[in-house]
């Protein structure tokens, strides 16, 4: 009977030793370091119509779960992005791009990335995402009133405006097509310089180099379709209040000197 105890206070021995060992493994099993997301940049600043893209890279000692992309507008989740703002992906490695448009002009866009290791535990990373109107954008979401010329005839001449009166109710309607139609407004066909030739020249096409620091405007004549004008005006600002431009200007015909003119433009609803 004694021995009979022995053993059985042996084995138990055993069972609790092999117990607390397969307890302190699984104790160790389950101690991981939280994922993180590194991501290849954390901010982009574009106009509209250019790419943002990054890359993201997760770490899950513990084992990915998942990884979630969240979009939002500022501070509200965009519902209208995945599935209502989410995309769930299982790649430890993703790249994430997105076209700038008109929704990031107001309020910056955000996308978080959360990655869930198979114990639960997150980490997150935010790409951030500002928006600046691209010309393209401006020039076809207003039109644009002239509203000074400046410019001079002889070198020694003071720079002054140039604008006539019967100019100032003049404006321009870009299309998104590469088509645009200039108005003369009420006061036309009458007041001198331009004025007199309203209608002469007909709008043909406008277009903008790939930095969008240069429009050219193109018109052909009335009397004479293959007769074309091109004129390049050189951005020097843009913004949705008003453009700014230099055109180099030769009146050597008129006995005055070639000269880079400054121009603007203010917006107004379509």
């Amino acid at each position: 009977m004694k021995s009979n105890k022995v053993l059985y206070l042996f084995f138990m021995g055993l069972l609790a030793t092999a117990s607390l060992t397969v307890y302190s493994c699984k104790d160790k099993e389950e101690t991981f370091p939280i994922p993180t997301v590194t991501l290849s940049a954390t901010t982009y600043s574009g106009k509209i119509g250019q790419t943002a893209s990054v890359t993201a890279s997760v770490s899950a000692p513990g084992g990915l779960k998942s990884l979630t992309i969240t979009k939002y507008n500022g501070t509200d989740v965009d519902v209208s992005f995945g599935t209502n703002g989410s995309e769930t992906l299982t790649d430890l490695t993703h790249t994430h791009t997105y076209v700038l448009s008109e929704e990031g002009l107001t309020t910056p866009i955000r996308f978080k990335f959360t990655a869930e290791d198979e114990k639960g535990q997150t980490g997150t990373a935010d790409y951030i995402i500002t928006t600046e109107p691209s010309v393209s954008y401006l020039l076809t979401k207003y039109d644009w009133l002239w509203k000074s010329k400046l410019g001079k005839c002889l070198a020694s001449d003071p720079e002054t405006e140039q604008i006539l009166d019967c100019e100032k109710d003049n404006y321009f309607s870009f299309k998104a097509d590469g088509t645009y139609q200039l108005n003369f407004g009420a006061i036309t066909g009458s007041g001198g310089g331009t004025c007199d030739f309203d209608g002469f020249a007909v709008p043909t096409t406008w277009s903008l180099n790939a930095d969008e620091t240069e429009l050219t405007i193109k018109t052909s004549n009335a009397f004479d379709p293959t007769s074309i004008t091109t004129e390049v005006y050189k951005i020097t600002s843009a913004t949705n209040a008003s453009i700014k431009s230099k055109q180099t200007i030769d009146l050597s015909v008129f006995g005055c000197v070639v000269y880079d003119w400054g121009f603007e433009w203010t917006a107004k609803p379509k």
